[in-house]
């Protein structure tokens, strides 16, 4: 006959529980602590009487209320709530920019088309970028620069500039990969900064916004982005409220940097909203408009965990 298997041995805290059917010894040592409790209480109190009660009632009415506390207590603990609210930001007087690598919008009905229409943006943005002369670039010369993801950079700019608030700029950028030869393998984002600042300036001449050194990070350095941000807010030359971070441009993580030293009170970020048609796309003449991102931490008691 074919043998049953052995079963492992019960743990000695299991055992007791199966002996004494309660779910955990530890359950049941403290109800038979509490009923000891109870009768050694009720011995002493049982001739006991205040305002015309016996020290029994007293007894279980102090005791309800210490387990209602008990409960209150633990059910009521202060927690971190994170409350997100988007509506168009006020004007501020500075705006921290994240850049993305150059990603012109596919022009053309082809493979071969689209290449070529690259090739000229990038062609035209490291022209602009080596100008020395920047008084001579015209309008012909940032023509194609609309199709680029420099644009709601632009246009994030612009929104707080014409509030007639915006008096500084940062710009955050990736630094350019390159192997072991010094060659480079990939240009970052940082080396365009100055195209778009001579792209506003060209706008917008006479204006008083003033442009701060680029800041390089490693494209998948979020940690010090995020501290990168978090000085900004910290030291910059205005109130933390009187700053704005847009995220619409950069990598995934460099968001998430942003995003965590957004976090604190006080502190806004924003994306550039546009129209898109039903694959998701970009419209060419879609309105492109600030949305603010307020994310605002505080304290509460009133929060159940």
């Amino acid at each position: 006959m074919p043998r049953e298997p052995l079963q492992p041995a019960l743990s000695f805290n299991k055992y007791i529980s199966k002996l004494i059917g309660q779910p955990s010894m530890l359950f049941a040592v403290g109800a038979f602590l509490l009923a000891l409790l109870s009768n050694i209480l009720a011995s002493v109190l049982g001739e006991w009487h205040l305002f015309g009660m016996s020290g029994n009632v007293i007894f279980l009415i102090l005791f309800g209320l210490g387990i209602i506390a008990i409960y209150v207590y633990h059910s009521r603990k202060r927690v971190v709530i994170i409350e997100m609210r988007e509506r168009q930001p006020t004007g501020k007087a500075g705006t921290i920019l994240l850049l993305s690598t150059l990603n012109p919008r596919p022009v053309g009905t082809n493979p071969t088309e689209i290449k070529q229409h690259n090739q000229q943006v990038q062609a035209a943005v490291e022209r602009i970028a080596a100008m020395q002369d920047v008084a001579t670039l015209t309008e012909a010369d940032f023509q194609l620069l609309l199709g680029t993801n420099l644009e709601p950079a632009l246009r994030a700019m612009e929104f707080h500039h014409q509030t007639g608030t915006l008096r500084e700029c940062w710009v955050v950028g990736t630094t350019d990969e390159k192997n072991a030869q010094g060659e480079c393998l990939r240009r970052g984002s940082a080396w365009l900064a100055p195209v778009l600042q001579r792209w506003f300036d060209h706008l917008h001449p006479g204006n008083m916004v003033r442009f701060q050194r680029p800041i390089e990070v490693a494209p998948r350095d979020y940690a010090t982005l995020w501290k990168q941000v978090d000085t900004i807010f910290r030291r910059g030359p205005y109130r933390a409220d009187k700053i704005i971070c847009d995220v619409t441009g950069g990598l995934k993580l460099m968001t998430v940097g942003a995003a965590l030293a957004c976090i604190e009170e006080g502190r806004t970020m924003q994306y550039m909203a546009t129209d898109r048609d039903w694959r998701g796309e970009p419209i060419p003449q879609g309105e492109m408009r600030p949305v603010l991102v307020d994310v605002t931490p505080y304290l509460t008691a009133e929060q159940a965990e």
